[in-house]
């Protein structure tokens, strides 16, 4: 809710805290995380053209 004081506009809402940064060890497993699963990714798909190209 807000209302008019000497013409300016005032928030009578409580502010949120600001949030703790994220740490720097869970940005590298996070980035870690999506190499591995990129890389498997590329695995999977070398291995179904090998499959395809066996059936043909």
């Amino acid at each position: 809710m807000s209302s008019l004081a000497n013409g300016r506009v005032v928030s009578t809402e409580p502010e949120e805290p600001p949030r703790p940064p994220v740490p720097w060890h869970f940005k590298l497993m996070v980035g870690l995380a999506v190499v591995y699963v990129g890389w498997r990714v590329v695995q999977m798909i070398g291995w179904l053209v090998d499959w395809v190209a066996s059936r043909v």
